[in-house]
């Protein structure tokens, strides 16, 4: 009974560390970011090209750590994997190699999110102090488990995500069991995360936060009958994203020069973002101008951005600027949305809402992970839709795999 009081309490200190070094961490990549793409161009006057030039420094310098450092940041699913096959994150002399490639590739303009970084970065040091905690190798894995689901929660404002992480896993087995002691654990961890994380943001200014324009809600019967087209093309696009995946893959294994190839990724960048600035970066904090300004936009230029985001978000990372991919995928899920709404604007918000929960769905393979992280994006009312969405996706993701 003591252990457990204590290893409640080694969940509580590992929420705040999560909530306070992904925000420390959130601080100084957008600090950079405004010094490169607000600050320095505004100071010399920047040529139209100044993205072009920003990119290709980017690769140089994505292209020297490849050479010199490896293939980091680990991602998400490295780093777990990493740990079930031997029971540990690696951390000596690797802590800093994901931190300092993570800000070189955020900072350069990557259609990429911090996640994958952040979870390296916190597993290795979730295994650090467990090693000093003398805790069991089961009580380890448990702490990396918690702190990642922690970890997403603070980041992508979903406080429900690191609870709904024991749900999937429990469906993937067919069985709706859940270790309710496990779920507490989540809840603790993810709290004590939560409030860690704001209270550091408070230090910094204000981003936008990752937040959806929806007009006011106004139900449309018509709306009901276009539900079943809107899941057919989130499965779609998300297969469509899987694929290009794989193809982006194959082209960076018949270059294998890691500094031709991130001078590529970088001059990508560049070129896309003398057109759009929405093709750089995440798309976090871009994402509710696009919704409000997706009204004014023709339906070619929605769906040129949002297959272009996809397309950029493979390139960077096939091509050695790697990090994670699932705010990407979320605004470009968000376009191929508005794309349809504008043949179908029938309770558009309802529309969108499925076609991304779908499409993440099939992206992440994580039903209830998706939908508790569309929970605060679309408002409450469209989530038993999206719910319904999450779950038809994932039964049809175990049945059609991407070849």
């Amino acid at each position: 009974m003591r252990f457990k009081a204590i290893f409640i309490g080694y969940c509580g200190v590992m929420g705040l560390l999560v909530g306070v070094v992904s925000a420390l961490f959130l601080a100084f990549v957008n600090f950079l970011i405004h010094l490169i793409w607000v600050s320095l161009p505004a100071a010399i006057a920047a040529p139209h090209y100044y993205p072009l030039i920003v990119g290709l420094i980017g690769g140089c310098l994505v292209g020297w750590t490849q050479t010199k450092l490896g293939a980091y940041p680990k991602t998400m699913h490295e780093t777990l994997s990493e740990f079930k096959a031997t029971q540990r994150v690696v951390y000596h002399q690797r802590i800093w190699k994901n931190f300092v490639t993570a800000v070189i590739v955020l900072a350069f303009g990557a259609s990429l999110g911090p996640e994958a970084a952040l979870s390296s970065i916190l597993g290795g040091l979730i295994s650090w102090l467990g090693d000093r905690m003398k805790l069991t190798l089961a009580k380890k894995e448990e702490l990396v488990s918690l702190s990642i689901g922690a970890m997403l929660a603070t980041i992508f404002k979903a406080p429900f995500m690191g609870l709904s992480q024991p749900l999937d896993d429990s469906l993937r087995q067919g069985t709706f069991k859940v270790k309710w002691q496990k779920v507490g654990l989540y809840a603790i961890t993810t709290l004590i995360g939560i409030i860690g994380f704001s209270a550091t943001n408070r230090l910094f200014p204000k981003e936008k936060l990752f937040a959806i324009h929806v007009p006011n809600v106004d139900w449309q019967p018509l709306a009901f009958a276009m539900l079943i087209p809107a899941f057919i093309v989130g499965i779609l696009f998300g297969y469509g994203f899987l694929k290009t995946e794989k193809w982006s893959e194959w082209l960076a294994q018949r270059i294998k020069q890691p500094v031709v190839l991130a001078l590529l990724a970088g001059g990508a960048i560049g070129i896309m973002g003398m057109l759009s600035p929405y093709f750089l970066f995440s798309g976090e904090h871009a994402l509710l101008d696009f919704t409000t300004q997706a009204s004014q936009m023709s339906l070619v230029v929605i769906l040129v951005i949002a297959l272009g985001k996809v397309g950029l978000t493979h390139i960077c990372f096939a091509f050695g600027w790697r990090g994670g991919k699932i705010f990407p995928a979320i605004f470009a899920s968000v376009g191929i949305g508005l794309v349809l709404t504008n043949l179908m604007p029938y309770t558009p918000g309802l529309i969108i809402g499925v076609v991304v929960a779908a499409s993440v769905t099939v992206i992440l393979q994580q039903a209830v992970v998706t939908a508790t992280l569309l929970l605060f994006l679309f408002p409450i009312q469209f989530f038993p839709f999206i719910l319904i969405s999450c779950l038809g996706a994932q039964q049809i993701t175990k049945r059609w795999r991407v070849a």
